[in-house]
């Protein structure tokens, strides 16, 4: 017919029944990625804030390990000094005050200290016991060792003093253990109530 476009055979049979409508595709926000999906769970979960510790508590723990070591050093050499002072103004030579002020000092000194200086109190004992022994008797006394008689004199005061020196390191070897011990025994229950299997940081559970 004139005026008429004509029409193609497509056109007169219509939409095709089998050709369906593509689905129409959502957009998510940006940075939503797979966690904002729904009906899809997370591989991964978001990073679990990990609290710091407060900026006084470990000032004071500092300031608490400088005060046991201060008073750790004046234990293992104020006691013992303090005994051999009071021995020679007892009577000549050092004694029994000195050897109960060496234990005693040596002790204090191993129950304050901190963890790295056990060790130090226990190889320092017997060097603080003879140093303080022989220096209080050379003191008291400077006169009397005075040439070859020095040498005889201090070979003297190391076997008077290796008794106590002995002493010293083997109460110092006790506290230690005991502390050690007792630190253990208390750990234990600690673990048991926080023993849970901690999950690392960033990285959350499977469905």
């Amino acid at each position: 017919m004139a005026g008429q476009r004509a029409r193609t055979p497509y056109q007169d049979a219509g939409p095709r029944t089998e050709d369906r409508a593509l689905p129409a595709q959502r957009s998510w926000p940006a940075g939503a990625g797979a966690a904002g999906a729904p009906g899809r769970r997370a591989d991964t979960a978001a990073p679990r804030q990990v609290r710091s510790p407060r900026p006084g508590a470990a000032r004071r723990r500092q300031q608490a390990r400088r005060r046991g070591g201060t008073a750790a050093a004046f234990s293992a050499v104020g006691l013992p000094l303090l005994g051999a002072v009071a021995d020679e103004l007892d009577g000549p030579g050092v004694g029994l005050l000195f050897a109960v002020g060496s234990v005693l000092g040596t002790a204090a000194a191993a129950l304050l200290c901190s963890r790295t200086g056990r060790w130090w109190v226990v190889t320092a004992a017997p060097v603080v016991v003879l140093l303080t022994a022989s220096g209080v008797e050379y003191l008291a006394h400077p006169g009397k060792y005075q040439g070859r008689n020095l040498g005889t004199g201090a070979l003297r005061w190391v076997v008077g003093a290796f008794p106590v020196m002995a002493a010293a390191v083997a109460v110092a070897l006790v506290v230690v253990a005991v502390r050690v011990t007792a630190a253990r025994r208390r750990a234990v229950p600690e673990r048991r109530r926080t023993g849970r299997t901690a999950v690392p940081v960033g990285r959350g559970r499977r469905g």
